[in-house]
């Protein structure tokens, strides 16, 4: 791994914890209930994240295997992205506003190693350890 990818990753993920919070303050804002904003958020930041992510963080070939992997591992957000964020807004009392930021930065670590898992393919991610 390059010290590319890093910030890489960083500017592909900021642009898709932006969209995650755009989706989810604006379906809030309409009444939309928590679960169906998160899963809303899920399919259009998953689509938009495998893109880039292949593209430019891992800078591998798009392909049909990867982008079920990258699904399923950015499936694990989606109980995280609703338990954390239902606790910054209703435990704690944050308006949305503050609420989405606060929770997506708490998944940035996770996203990381699941999206490395899914795009690297198998033989290059023992390369890179």
């Amino acid at each position: 791994m390059t010290v590319r990818t890093p910030l890489a990753y960083v500017a592909v993920a900021g642009l898709c914890i932006a969209l995650h919070n755009a989706v989810i303050i604006l379906a809030d804002s309409v009444g939309m209930p928590l679960w169906f904003a998160v899963l809303l958020s899920f399919g259009i930041v998953a689509c938009a994240g495998y893109v880039l992510h292949g593209l430019f963080t891992f800078r591998q070939p798009l392909a049909a295997i990867g982008l079920v992997r990258y699904f399923i591992a950015m499936s694990a957000n989606i109980p995280f992205a609703f338990v954390a964020t239902w606790f910054w807004h209703e435990q704690v009392d944050l308006p949305m506003t503050f609420a989405a930021p606060i929770a997506s930065v708490c998944m940035l670590a996770l996203n990381f190693l699941l999206g490395r898992w899914a795009i690297v393919t198998p033989t290059r991610w023992t390369e890179l350890r």
